[in-house]
């Protein structure tokens, strides 16, 4: 009988060991008014331009954000003011056309917050690749690590993004069925190298430019004629004749959208840890939140094959 007595007590201990000590606490603070939020995207060559104005939500709230639609948007390029119009729900549109150089700034005026200004930005400049490289195990066919090379027309302002891919066949538009032209992203890298000195880089999916994983990284103050980065890739990639394209996005971006996007992924990869400390995003909206950020994006995608100097063209 005292067996018994025993096992019951030992699986009474057990079960207790996996009761929830989690409590519920009542939030008693004062919820903080709404403010402003703004974010725009300004790329070279880009003929039509977005802004979208919001409310921001009090983070114990859930639902969409408000719409403000009674504002007035202006853009300001070169120091030459364009209003914007509004063609949706929070949705303010420019057709104007914007090239590497140009200084924009954005602000919106409206009747419950008053003024909100953006710092100003620069469009940088397109990226001019001289070749990508694939570096392989020696005597295997498998390439461990690419190496993109390309002139550094802007050292100050060096914020990249990057997304790599494989994929069956190059772009080529032709009677092949739509499944030739699948691709995978490449998603995790072991680290990344300017000019043979490691850099810091940030492995995301926040939702961004391109969709899908890619890389985000500075190289600034890499001056020369050529930049080089080596990106090694966490899990080596072996090379199968039907595998054998590599697809390569590359963006250049203004300091302002890289900050944000490192931010706002940092925000969301640790927002539901209890034990991280609060990330607050990055914003160069004076008044208010969001961003305004610059883009110069590839005119296509470097796409290329391995050939027997072990070079990707």
């Amino acid at each position: 009988m005292k067996y018994i007595k025993r096992y019951i007590i030992l699986i009474s201990i057990a079960l207790l060991s996996f009761a929830s000590c989690i409590k519920e606490v009542e939030f008693t603070g004062e919820e903080t008014a709404p403010l402003p939020v703004l974010n725009c995207l300004v790329g070279d060559g880009d003929t039509v331009v977005y802004a979208d104005l919001t409310k921001s939500l009090f983070f114990l709230r859930r639902g969409d954000f408000a719409p403000i639609i009674d504002a007035e948007v202006v853009l300001t390029c070169n120091g030459t003011e364009y209003p914007m119009t509004l063609v949706g729900d929070s949705v303010y549109k420019l057709r104007h056309t914007f090239a590497a150089g140009d200084m924009v700034s954005i602000s919106a005026t409206m009747p419950e917050f008053g003024t909100i200004t953006s710092s100003t930005t620069t469009v940088p400049p397109k990226l001019d690749f001289v070749r990508v490289y694939c570096n392989k195990e020696d005597g295997e066919d498998i390439v461990k690590s690419l190496t993109l090379k390309f002139e550094n027309k802007a050292p100050q302002n060096s914020y990249y993004q990057i997304k790599i891919s494989r994929r069956l066949r190059p772009n080529e538009y032709d009677n092949m069925s739509w499944w030739w032209y699948w691709s995978w992203d490449i998603e995790k890298y072991e680290y990344i190298s300017c000019n043979d000195t490691r850099i810091l880089f940030t492995n995301t999916d926040f939702p961004s430019i391109t969709e899908g994983r890619y890389i985000l990284f500075s190289a600034k103050n890499f001056q020369g004629d050529t930049v080089s980065i080596t990106i090694e890739l966490d899990n080596p990639q072996q090379m199968v004749d039907e595998y054998k394209f590599f697809c390569v996005d590359i963006f250049s971006i203004s300091e302002s959208l890289y900050k944000y996007i490192s931010t706002a992924n940092n925000f969301y990869s640790s927002h539901d840890n209890p034990f991280t400390e609060p990330v607050q995003v990055y914003t160069n909206i004076s008044g208010g939140l969001g961003v305004l950020g610059t883009i110069s994006y590839t005119p296509k995608s470097v796409i290329g094959v391995l050939d027997k100097k072990n070079s990707l063209l």
